[in-house]
């Protein structure tokens, strides 16, 4: 039968063997300055929270946020442009997807930032490639192994921040979060995050006496040990998060088609994380895309909305903002299977009580195009610009590397 001890108890052990000498001096020094409560991570404003919502595969900008008033749109799109009479008018030429219905009722709300165009210079196709330079906020011919958001916690965070000070809903860790000091973890199920001592050598004590002092120092195996001491106790932190939550009471279990709410679970858990990110395919649609980008599109409307709605009740509103993005939109010309191949500029969301709502940058032309493609207006990096200026009150320059204007897209 598996043993899971609690973060108290390990911390308690951890102490315990301290006191007799056992213990390296990094573990009883988090024994005895870790609290019930996690601490607030130095670095970051006023709790300020980032969720980061990517919409995998390459989403169509022209039937998310449609150019109804303009016949070159019908031209291209003769079977695929959405009619009329189905759209969500924003301007006199430009309307919603009606299957954005809850996210424009936010937009109505003046909580809702749109940011037409967006794309960088020399735009790549390939979904890897691409999905990297978003990642890493890179040139489009440079090659960084850095993310965006690790530099950020590397920069900005100081050294008590734990790994969970940035989460990953899902199985895989972005490489957005890759940085020199290790912050960011992935899970799909708070509950079942972090080790699970077992049978036979795998035991708690056994874990103990792995990580007792030797005689000798090493600096290496003093590394490994607070390593992993700082994931276990990373672990309980979630779980314990999750139980505040309401997780595990009468069997409930997070949602697994809906990670926004777990990430909203887990905010009203109080777990010491600042960056959410979130991550949901589908997207490629290179053949009957109506149906699946009209599904797609609709569930992602009724997420954000049951997110913000979740946020409200809570009292954690004022306190998150989340931004949407693809990493490249489609052609403006549909092809012969009903759907449109891989493009260049598409429209970013960023969503919140403290965003600036409404229109940001201007909408790419329909006849100016780069061989079939539209012509981005805004790099994606202003935008990340924006969140680490004017959110969290970071330096953009030091983390994204090159000056990038932030736009007045937050409160």
């Amino acid at each position: 039968m598996n043993v899971i001890i609690s973060r108290r108890g390990f911390l308690k052990g951890a102490a315990m063997f301290s006191s007799i000498g056992l213990a390296p001096a990094f573990l009883a020094h988090t024994a005895e300055s870790v609290s019930a409560e996690a601490a607030p991570i130095a670095g970051f404003k006023d709790g300020r929270i980032l969720v980061v919502v990517q919409l995998g595969g390459g989403n169509d900008g022209l039937n998310t946020l449609a150019p109804w008033s303009d016949d070159a749109y019908y031209r291209a799109r003769p079977t695929l442009g959405l009619k009329k009479e189905r759209l969500i008018r924003i301007t006199d030429d430009l309307a919603a997807n009606d299957k954005l219905a809850d996210l424009m009722k936010l937009y109505d709300k003046g909580q809702v930032g749109i940011v037409q165009g967006v794309g960088y210079p020399n735009p790549d196709r390939s979904h890897f490639r691409s999905m990297e330079i978003w990642h890493t906020a890179s040139d489009s011919d440079e090659f960084l192994s850095r993310g965006w958001i690790g530099r950020y916690f590397d920069n900005c965070c100081s050294g008590t921040a734990r790994p969970q000070a940035g989460v990953s809903l899902g199985k895989d860790r972005p490489q957005a979060f890759d940085g020199e000091k290790g912050v960011g973890v992935a899970f799909e199920d708070p509950m079942n995050f972090g080790w699970k001592p077992g049978r036979a050598t795998d035991t708690a004590e056994k874990f103990e006496k792995i990580n007792a002092a030797s005689a000798k120092k090493n600096d290496t195996l003093d590394f490994l040990r607070h390593t992993t001491s700082n994931a276990i106790m990373s672990s309980y932190e979630v779980k314990e998060a999750a139980q505040r939550a309401g997780y595990g009471k009468n069997g409930q279990k997070p949602n697994a088609k809906d990670p926004l709410q777990t990430v909203a679970a887990l905010i009203r858990g109080d777990l010491q994380t600042r960056i959410y990110y979130v991550s949901t395919g589908g997207f490629d649609t290179h053949a009957n895309q109506l149906a699946t980008q009209d599904g797609l599109l609709e569930r992602f409307s009724q997420s954000i909305a049951r997110f913000q709605q979740t946020l409200e009740a809570d009292g954690n509103a004022d306190r998150v903002v989340t931004m949407v993005f693809s990493e490249f939109g489609r052609r403006v010309g549909q092809n012969a299977s009903g759907g449109t191949d891989h493009g260049t500029a598409a429209p970013m969301f960023v969503v919140g009580k403290n965003v600036k709502a409404g229109l940001h940058g201007a909408a790419p032309s329909l006849t100016d195009l780069d061989d079939g493609d539209l012509k981005y207006g805004v790099d994606f990096r202003s935008v990340y610009a924006s969140i680490l200026q004017d959110w969290f009150q970071a330096s953009p320059e030091k983390i994204l590397h090159h000056k990038h204007a932030p736009l007045p897209i937050i409160a």
